[in-house]
């Protein structure tokens, strides 16, 4: 019986030594984030409260360098590839425009967290992005409605300018952050149960599973 082109193509497609290589730079920048991040909520916490002042000084330091330089890592290899050799796609300029103002909307959306906090006299040492220390009503209202409404446009925006190729690595994102989410959300909370973890921060599930997101993303739109 002869084979036919569709089902030659059923088996999947080699794994290249470069596809490897990427793989692993790819989770070893993402690991490296989560560890910034997470450096940067036990200090905002009191988790290092008994380490001398220049521990302190330093764990911060080192936290967030390594939040902002894998982070700006991370863009640059999303928003800016190398094109010299093709040309770019409307719906690749698209989504590094859309990348750009989800940057600038997240950047105004802090500024105004910390302004509006100085200016209603609130103590601004207690506020702290990265920790559940409470805020005034009308900010937490203004900036979840802000975040509510910018989060639908861009993820809307999103989906409409993408490409069957950015559609397949956005597919397979949500499915490796889901798949995180649904394994991690409940093992948390039945270990929170048993008394052997401390009590689930809804938060920093978010942070991890769109950390897997983003790692998965990356790897599968080929930056």
């Amino acid at each position: 019986m002869m084979k036919t082109a569709e089902n030659t193509n059923l088996a999947s497609d080699p794994v290249e030594p470069s596809d490897i290589k990427r793989m692993i730079k790819i989770t070893f920048g993402a690991a490296l984030y989560l560890v910034g991040i997470l450096g940067m909520i036990g200090m905002q916490n009191g988790a290092f409260a008994g380490f001398g002042s220049g521990m302190q000084a330093i764990i911060n330091i080192v936290s967030s360098a390594l939040v902002l330089v894998i982070s700006l890592i991370w863009f640059n290899a999303i928003s800016m590839p190398s094109d010299r050799d093709e040309p770019v796609a409307p719906s690749t300029r698209k989504t590094r425009r859309m990348f750009v103002f989800s940057t600038v909307a997240g950047a105004i959306l802090m500024v105004a967290f910390f302004a509006f906090s100085l200016s209603s006299g609130f103590d601004i040492t207690q506020i702290r992005v990265l920790s559940n220390a409470p805020i005034p009503a009308i900010l937490g209202l203004g900036t979840a409605a802000f975040y509510a409404v910018i989060s639908l446009y861009f993820g809307a925006q999103w989906l409409k300018n993408a490409d069957e190729h950015e559609r397949a690595a956005i597919t397979a994102g949500l499915w490796g952050g889901f798949g995180f989410y649904s394994i991690a959300a409940p093992t948390w909370w039945l270990l929170q149960r048993a008394g052997i973890v401390p009590l689930q921060e809804p938060m920093l599930i978010y942070i991890f599973a769109l950390t897997v997101f983003a790692a998965v993303w990356t790897y599968k739109r080929g930056a």
